[in-house]
């Protein structure tokens, strides 16, 4: 379209001189004037045109006619440029990637001396297998006891599998951050590293801290002696006053109950040892000889009743007397752990109650009343933190 502008500029130039030329007075004939239009032409056609119009617009492959009315530039037909192929990076032989830290994550705080074992999964990115000739090598950094090689694997791992690999360390004696760096080796002692961390290293981090001293606990004794009592003559009677225990005249057991106020305790105590210690007593008959041997028993009854009164030959019994003389005898008074475990339980509520039964039977029927009678205290040695 821009020669052919070109081309109708350059005729109604040409045109003009020609008139110009007709006028009268001029020298120049018909035959000349015509040769200087086709030279003219020619000229316009061949110079194309000017350069700032090349940039623009690029000349057709073929020479437009000057003769014809319309010029149709020629497609050059030039191909799309092709899409370059990307060039394949080779995989190298040997190559790992970081997958996760199994155990210790960075920044786990450890005690002075703690034996701690840090696994690593590893995957191999490489083109080669790693056989049992690999190794995980200590590259710099805190060695915290951990050898200088740990084998990879028994086996075989293959490209594109992962391995767990693991080194057991000791947390250094003294406080602060302490981190080792650890590399991949092959079979020819060549050291290669991690594709996915910028030093080539994987690495345990760990904090050393020192724990704030603990103060040592406090041992306390204290005396505990009973706040209330209770007895049940089997079937027939309850009283609130007595906490006796044997037979009557006319042949009924008799057993006694306790309670103890533990409120002195704190709750969060240890109960280490306690004594079920005699106060006085005195007896009826003899309990000892024909009833057999006392014995103590947890027994949470709350108010006495009925109920409570137990069947012979019970057994749980957290200490026992067979006779008057071991009364005192403070070795038979230790309670048993049976005895510790129910002072322990009863700190929370404060109540601490018992039961006193001849375990071998009710009464020896003979009509006449075989009756301990006596009270008891709690010796309790404990702690606090």
């Amino acid at each position: 379209m821009q020669k052919r502008k070109i081309y109708l500029t350059t005729l109604i130039l040409l045109v003009t001189i020609l008139s110009a030329c007709n006028m009268p007075n001029s020298s120049i004939s018909a035959a000349e004037q015509t040769a200087i239009i086709d030279r003219s032409v020619a000229e316009t056609v061949s110079a194309g045109p000017t350069e700032s119009l090349q940039a623009d617009n690029p000349p057709a492959s073929e020479t437009p006619d000057p003769a014809s009315e319309e010029i149709t530039p020629t497609s050059t037909n030039t191909p799309e440029a092709d899409t370059p192929t990307p060039s394949l990076t080779p995989i190298p032989c040997n190559l790992g990637k970081f997958v996760k830290d199994v155990t210790i994550p960075d920044g786990t705080t450890f005690e002075p001396g703690d034996v701690l074992t840090k696994t690593w999964r590893i995957k191999n990115v490489g083109s080669c297998a790693w056989t049992s000739g690999y190794d995980i090598v200590f590259s710099g950094g805190d060695a915290m006891d951990a050898p200088s090689a740990i084998q990879i694997t028994s086996g075989t791992v293959n490209p594109g599998q992962n391995v767990d690999v693991s080194v057991d360390l000791t947390a250094p004696a003294s406080e602060g951050t302490y981190r080792g760096n650890w590399q991949l080796r092959d079979p020819s002692d060549v050291i290669f590293g991690i594709e996915n961390s910028t030093s080539g290293f994987f690495w345990v981090e760990i904090e050393v801290k020192v724990p704030a001293a603990v103060p040592a606990p406090t041992t306390n004794n204290v005396n505990i002696t009973l706040t209330s009592r209770g007895q049940v003559e089997d079937g027939l009677h309850i009283s609130n006053y007595a906490g006796n225990a044997g037979d009557t005249d006319n042949n009924v057991g008799l057993q006694g109950f306790a309670t103890y106020d533990l409120s002195g305790i704190p709750d969060d105590a240890t109960i280490l040892t306690a004594k079920f210690k005699i106060v006085d007593h005195d007896v009826l008959g003899d309990p000892f000889g024909n009833l057999g041997c006392l014995r103590a028993y947890v027994h949470n009854y709350n108010t006495v009743g009925y109920e409570d009164f137990t069947a012979v030959g019970a057994n749980g019994s957290f200490v026992r007397f067979c006779s008057e003389a071991e009364l005192p005898s403070l070795t038979i008074q230790t309670m048993n752990s049976g005895g510790i475990a129910g002072l322990q339980n009863a700190l929370a509520s404060n109540t601490f109650q018992i039961r006193l039964q001849f375990k071998q039977m009710h009464t020896n029927g003979d009509g006449v009343a075989d009756v301990f009678r006596g009270d008891f205290k709690l010796a309790v040695t404990y702690e606090t933190p």
